[in-house]
């Protein structure tokens, strides 16, 4: 029987079906559950209800997979991010290359998507089959339901762009062909449909969930999908675009709105205030203690130096800001303990193994470009132009600096590294910089091991990022390098260490999906593009609002330890966009939003195109005249660093064979 379906699944095009050929039987459920149990026995018992929705759930992407064997290339083809490795396991690294085409197979998640949908479809429609459901029980696997189909669909939209929404009636495998194939809706009948099923997983699931559960999506995680779809939305390159025009529907509807409609900034800003006036959540903030940052003072605007003293969140005097960040990320707030995390997964080791030194086992090569190193401010919330600080190569006369943990220009590292010299354009950044960035010079501590023979060689190490030195390239490890002189240090904890066989262990961290912080930026950014009052259901007015402008982006850089904006900056439209996007840029680093950021506001032909610069990491930085054309950025001189991007890349293409076997999708442009 099982190969008689298979022989008739092949023929039919909707891809909803096509998930047999990487499977027995399309009605797989997941590993843990056998994929013969029929659909009736399924819907005969709560128990294996749930398991049947589990197996959905296990359909959708480990979010937390950020560089290796991603889900997407979100963070192996941005502008912030360069890998040392052109390989499929960083599949996003081809895209830079102009190496994709529908043919490649890379991130082809078509089929697993669809297949989530399916599950999804056929739990709503025969959950009622399931007579010893409770009513709470019920509403709650609904509610799941909902989310999941809405979040599958989400996924597919920020992939391959608009797609086709298939009958909620799980389809009918015995119908004719043509009643199986459908074309893709347009973008915004997408968003629509995510936005509907997650008002009614807002409607069903609860608002918090035990520490067990603490994975499983809430009303709020719901929530925070409509807010970030609704901003996709109504940005420039969705909303409006005519370089879309020719790309239409069968009956001449057109994939990409050609209007632009600016109550959709209504629409994203109403999602994010839903959020913010539920009470359940704030930014993640650490007490302040002994060794915080200090900040430059004095000669300052009296309403600057307030800020410096004043309380959390009308100022940063009471909270630790370089904790405050660094400890979401590092493993050392537990998710169950962060107020800023919505919905979560689990954060693969991997994304801080690439991250540690050669010396730890790690693979050194998870490289941050210049852009994103100029993107952070000093910690008095100024610019830092190398042309203006002739010193930027001269060394700190400060060593063992140490704030809030952070060791700066230590005095003594091990290993025959040395003394490290770290140069003045390091010293006095903000908080972030200094938990996202390791710079040449930057100590690394990895003190898990436990295997005293190897403490020396293994820990406290100093990292030197140029030519010939611990950091570079050796002969068995030539491309495990770091090629701009930055490497992404967020995923790392001090004590991390790879090195498993001297007891080295990597902290167990959660990768926050959604969390406040973007809830609040979502916010700022809707509110200033309203170009009038709009008001969203029956009562909530939305309008531009200055001083809600300043106060809740103050709350993101008062967290950062930055001064805060001023009214009059909030005033002007065109000086927030700018600040927005670099605090997003900066605030986001390495969480895969700028490669949605970027296409959305319609400036990715810029970012991708522009050369991918760094430090010079082929001069020997020893003597002073090194430092001073190490530091001094320049075009990073690496195959892997061409980037080529057109306008085709700003969706992912669809399969090929997805279009063989549904003649009515039609391909994404310019592929």
């Amino acid at each position: 029987m099982k190969k008689q379906l298979k022989n008739l699944f092949k023929y039919l095009c909707i891809a909803i079906c096509t998930s047999i050929y990487s499977s027995c039987n399309y009605l797989n459920v997941d590993e843990y559950f056998n994929d013969m149990i029929p659909l009736d026995t399924v819907f005969a018992r709560q128990e294996l209800l749930e398991r049947y929705l589990w197996g959905a759930s296990y359909l959708l992407p480990n979010e937390g997979d950020l560089y290796s064997n991603s889900f997407g290339p979100y963070m192996t083809a941005t502008d912030e991010c360069l890998m040392s490795w052109r390989k499929a396991e960083y599949a996003g690294t081809f895209l830079q290359a102009d190496q994709v085409t529908p043919f490649s197979g890379y991130y082809n998640m078509w089929d697993r998507y669809y297949q989530g949908i399916r599950k999804a479809n056929t739990v709503m429609t025969r959950i009622d089959e399931c007579k010893d459901l409770a009513t709470f029980d019920r509403r709650e696997i609904l509610g799941l339901a909902h989310f999941l189909r809405g979040y599958f669909y989400f996924h597919l939209l920020q992939l391959y762009g608009p797609v086709p929404l298939l009958p909620d009636e799980p389809l009918d495998v015995g119908a004719p062909l043509e009643e199986l194939c459908y074309e893709r809706n347009t973008y915004d009948e997408c968003v629509d449909y995510i936005c509907a099923d997650m008002e009614i997983a807002y409607d069903y699931l609860e608002a918090s969930r035990p520490s067990n559960q603490i994975t499983r999506p809430t009303k709020y995680a719901a929530a925070a999908v409509i807010s970030r779809v609704r901003l996709y939305a109504a940005s420039p390159w969705y909303n409006g675009n005519t370089a879309y025009s020719t790309w239409t529907t069968s009956d001449g509807r057109h994939f990409i709105s050609q209007e632009r409609d600016n109550s959709k900034w209504a629409l994203a800003a109403e999602a994010a205030l839903r959020i913010i006036e539920s009470d359940n959540f704030s930014l993640h903030t650490v007490m302040r203690g002994e060794g915080n940052v200090e900040f430059n003072g004095g000669g300052l605007d009296p309403e600057v130096e307030a800020e410096y003293s004043a309380s959390f969140p009308d100022g940063m005097g009471d909270i630790d800001p370089y904790r405050s960040y660094a400890n979401m990320f590092n493993g050392e707030t537990p998710v169950s303990q962060n107020p800023e995390v919505i919905y979560s997964m689990t954060l693969s080791n991997t994304n801080t193994q690439i991250a540690l030194p050669l010396s730890m086992d790690g693979y050194n090569g998870c490289n941050i470009t210049q852009v994103l190193v100029d993107a952070y401010r000093m910690n008095d919330g100024s610019d830092y132009n190398i042309d203006e600080h002739p010193d930027y190569y001269q060394l700190m006369t400060e060593t063992d600096k140490t704030f809030s943990g952070y060791i700066l220009n230590p005095s003594g590292g091990t290993a025959n590294n040395g003394n490290a010299q770290v140069v003045n354009m390091f010293n006095n950044r903000e908080p972030r910089f200094y938990a996202t960035v390791a710079f040449n010079e930057s100590y690394w501590e990895g003190t898990s091991i436990t295997n005293s023979s190897e403490l020396t060689a293994r820990t406290k190490q100093v990292m030197h990022y140029y030519v010939g030195q611990n950091g570079y390239q050796g002969p068995n490890n030539p491309e495990d390098y770091c090629l701009t002189g930055y490497i992404c240090r967020k995923y790392v904890h001090p004590e991390d260490n790879a090195r498993g066989s001297a007891g080295g262990v990597i902290k167990a961290k959660t990768f926050p999906i959604f969390r406040y912080a973007e809830i609040l930026l979502n916010y700022v950014e809707a509110l200033n593009n309203l170009e009038q009052p709009y008001t969203v259901g029956d009562s909530v007015t939305i309008e531009r609002d200055p001083a809600q402008i300043q106060k809740y982006f103050n709350m993101i850089r008062f967290r950062a330890g930055l001064p805060g904006i001023t009214l009059a900056e909030a005033s002007n439209p065109q000086t927030m966009q700018d600040l927005i996007e670099r605090e997003r840029m900066v605030e986001f680093a390495h969480e895969g939003r700028r490669y949605h950021d970027v296409r959305r506001w319609g400036i990715a032909m810029e970012t991708e195109n522009a050369p991918v610069r760094g430090c010079n990491v082929e001069i020997n930085a020893n003597s002073e005249e090194g430092r001073r054309n190490y530091y001094r950025p320049v075009n990073v001189d690496h195959q892997y660093a061409q980037h080529t991007f057109t306008q085709k890349m700003y969706f992912w293409p669809i399969p090929d064979s997805k279009l063989k076997q549904n003649p009515l999708l039609v391909q994404n442009p310019g592929w």
